[in-house]
């Protein structure tokens, strides 16, 4: 729980390429496991949807007014979570085109991020 409670009074918004991507597929990891216990409760879409809001309200909103956290690194996080969230939900179900799309949209984020942090060196 500590360490819980550290990561949330310390956001950090990653400048270097590596360290970025392995926090965005965190994030992504985040959201798949996060479903398959709510899922697992209450149905796998509900519990994509619970998991989705209820990250970026609590946590990523939670960051930006208690521990000072940037509304551009909020919102990637808390996209990433959505998408691994609609991943799991979508395996779950046996919904290949919203997996795919989930897939599709981390990639494109991670991407773009990725190549504004080489410019940025």
């Amino acid at each position: 729980m500590e360490f819980l409670v550290w990561m949330f009074a310390t956001p950090d918004a990653q400048t270097d390429p590596y360290s970025w991507g392995a926090v965005l597929l965190g994030h992504f990891a985040i959201g798949i496991c996060l479903t398959a216990v709510a899922g697992w409760i209450s149905g796998a879409w509900r519990g994509a949807i619970i998991v989705a809001v209820t990250y970026a309200i609590a946590w990523e909103g939670g960051q930006m007014l208690l521990a000072g956290s940037g509304i551009g690194d909020s919102a990637v996080d808390a996209a990433a979570v959505a998408c691994g969230a609609i991943m799991a939900a979508g395996a779950w179900r046996n919904r290949g085109v919203a997996v795919g799309l989930a897939m599709l949209v981390l990639a494109a984020i991670g991407m773009t991020g990725v190549q504004a942090r080489r410019r940025d060196q």
